[in-house]
C-alpha cells in the first residue's frame, strides 16, 4: 500500500498544472494567443518603421534589404516550421492513436484543442480583419510599384499561410489526439471541412485579386467586384464553432463515462 501511495503521488499533476489549469491544459491558448498577438504587433511596429522610409520604391536597395529579405525570411520560416510541426504531429500521432488514456487525459487534450482553436482565431482575424483593412489605406494613400507592397509582404507572405498551418495542424492534432472525436473512423469532419477551405480560398482568392488589381482595376477600393469572393472566406470560416459543440459534446460523454465507472464501483 505503502509503495503504490507513493507511486501515486509522484504521478499525480502539480498543483496548477493538472486539465484545466492554466499553466496545465490551457497553457497552448495562454503562450499560444500571446505569441501570434506578439507576431502581429512586430509585424505592424516594422512595417511603421520602414514603409514610408524603405518602402515606396521597390527598385531602391532599403527596400530590399527592409522588404525582399522580409519575403524570403517569412517563407522560409512558415515552410520550415509547418513542415516540422505537421511532420510531429503525425509522427507522434501515429503511436498515441490507439492507446487508452484517462478522462484526465483526454479531458487535458481538450483544452489543449481549444488552445489551437484560439491561436487558429487569432491567426485568422489578423489575416483577414487588421492586415486587409491596413492594406487598403495603404494602397489608396501610395501609388504601389509591385505586388510586393510593405503591406502586402505580411499579410500574403505570412498570415495567410499560417491560416492554412494553423488549419491543418489543428485538425491533425484532433485526428490523434482526439480519436473519439476525429479518429479515423469518424471520417472527415465538415466543420474542419469548412475551417480548412476558408484558409485555402483565402489565398487562392488573393492570387485572384493581385492579378485583377494588375489588369482590371487598379485602384484598391474596398467595393471593387473581386474583392466580393473574400465575403466566401467568412462564411466558410463559420466552421471553427462546430469545433466546440463538437468537443463540448465529448465532455459531457467523458462525464457520464466518469459516472457510471464511480456507480458500478459503487454497487460492488
Amino acid at each position: 500500500m505503502a509503495t503504490r501511495a507513493a507511486f501515486d503521488e509522484r504521478t499525480a499533476p502539480k498543483a496548477g498544472y493538472g486539465p484545466i489549469d492554466w499553466m496545465g491544459g490551457w497553457k497552448t491558448c495562454v503562450w499560444g494567443s500571446l505569441a501570434v498577438v506578439v507576431v502581429a504587433a512586430v509585424h505592424w511596429l516594422y512595417i511603421s518603421r520602414y514603409a514610408w522610409t524603405a518602402g515606396i520604391d521597390s527598385s531602391s536597395p532599403e527596400f530590399t534589404k527592409y522588404f525582399r529579405s522580409l519575403v524570403w525570411t517569412q517563407l522560409i520560416v512558415a515552410g520550415a516550421g509547418t513542415g516540422l510541426w505537421w511532420g510531429w504531429l503525425v509522427r507522434t500521432g501515429r503511436r498515441v492513436l490507439t492507446v487508452e488514456v484517462t478522462a484526465d487525459e483526454e479531458v487535458r487534450r481538450i483544452a489543449v484543442f481549444w488552445g489551437l482553436i484560439s491561436m487558429t482565431s487569432f491567426t485568422l482575424y489578423v489575416m483577414a480583419s487588421f492586415w486587409p483593412k491596413q492594406d487598403g489605406s495603404w494602397h489608396q494613400t501610395a501609388i504601389r510599384d509591385t505586388a510586393l507592397t510593405p503591406t502586402h509582404i505580411p499579410m500574403f507572405y505570412w498570415w495567410f499561410p499560417l491560416g492554412i498551418t494553423m488549419t491543418v495542424g489543428t485538425y491533425l492534432y484532433g485526428r490523434y489526439r482526439l480519436p473519439k472525436v476525429y479518429g479515423p473512423d469518424k471520417g472527415f469532419p465538415w466543420s474542419f471541412f469548412f475551417l480548412i477551405a476558408a484558409s485555402v480560398t483565402e489565398m487562392m482568392q488573393v492570387a485572384f485579386n493581385e492579378w485583377a488589381h494588375s489588369l482590371w482595376i487598379l485602384e484598391e477600393i474596398f467595393a471593387a467586384p473581386f474583392h466580393w469572393p473574400f465575403v466566401t472566406y467568412g462564411w466558410l470560416a463559420s466552421g471553427i464553432f462546430a469545433l466546440w459543440a463538437e468537443t463540448i459534446i465529448r465532455l459531457l460523454g467523458i462525464e457520464k463515462e466518469v459516472a457510471d465507472a464511480a456507480a458500478a464501483s459503487h454497487a460492488r
